[in-house]
């Protein structure tokens, strides 16, 4: 009579699922972590080309209302819903499109922070800062990157 293995027993499938339990937990951390600084480095760019699209707006004399000096401190999508000056925002939305907001929830430095950007600039000089979340200097992301937002 000749046996043939026709399968795997139910050892060896066990000792399979448990190896690759284990490797499950020990890649999880690493791939959280991954996740977490692709968001941040995303909130970076997108705080960038904010910057930039206030940049670009502000140079366009036609976009200039006398009456606005300087916003400070307010978030870009309010900042984008208001009409605090209808033709710099037209410019801006035609600069960036509809891209005002970002996924982060967290900084690097593992903070939770909000999901909003925070804008000031200065319509006579064409300064424009941005914050992603808090609006604190380890939070600033344009023109230069806090603490919170570097490794």
């Amino acid at each position: 009579m000749k046996k043939t293995n026709k399968g795997f027993s139910l050892v060896e499938l066990i000792i399979v699922i448990a190896i690759m339990a284990i490797l499950a937990g020990a890649l999880a951390p690493a791939l959280i972590k991954y996740i977490n600084k692709s968001r941040g480095s995303a909130a970076i760019s997108n705080s960038q080309q904010i910057a930039s699209a206030i940049q670009t707006a502000l140079s366009n004399e036609s976009v200039f209302d006398d009456s606005t000096d300087q916003q400070s401190a307010i978030t870009y999508a309010s900042f984008m819903g208001g009409t605090t000056n209808a033709k710099l925002i037209a410019e801006i939305k035609k600069t960036l499109g509809s891209k005002y907001t970002h996924k982060a929830k967290k900084d690097f430095k593992g903070n939770t922070v909000s999901q909003d950007y925070w804008i000031a600039f200065k319509v006579a000089t064409s300064e424009v800062d941005v914050w992603a979340g808090v609006q604190d200097a380890d939070h600033m992301v344009y023109p230069t990157i806090g603490d919170a937002w570097t490794d």
